[in-house]
């Protein structure tokens, strides 16, 4: 079984690679720290810098492993017509990555 790892230091995600020979296929396993990511949702929601009403400003900050979770829940975060189960989903299960104190929601 051969192994390969790689990281991106940019994202903080390590992939690792193993090749099983004998049975001809691959096993990824992706693990992402997001501690950095947190710390930096939290200095902007404390901020307040993204509260100010009628300011096109972000909503949230998704790390890659949260984007992969919500791509198994079927969410695609680029697909504008998903927009209100990804709103959803974040104010329900992910509050923390939100960059504002404000909620948005989609009728």
């Amino acid at each position: 079984m051969s192994k390969f790892y790689d990281y991106n230091p940019t994202k903080g995600v390590w992939h690792e690679e193993e090749y099983d020979h004998v049975e001809d296929k691959v096993v990824i396993h992706t693990k992402q720290d997001v501690e950095p990511v947190l710390e930096y949702t939290k200095q902007l929601r404390n901020s307040g810098e993204n509260d100010k009403v009628g300011a096109f400003s972000r909503y949230a900050v998704i790390p890659t492993s949260v984007e992969l979770a919500l791509r198994k829940k079927g969410i695609n975060i680029y697909n504008k017509h998903q927009t209100k189960e990804l709103l959803r989903e974040i104010n329900q299960n992910y509050p923390h990555l939100k960059v504002t104190n404000l909620r948005h929601d989609v009728k």
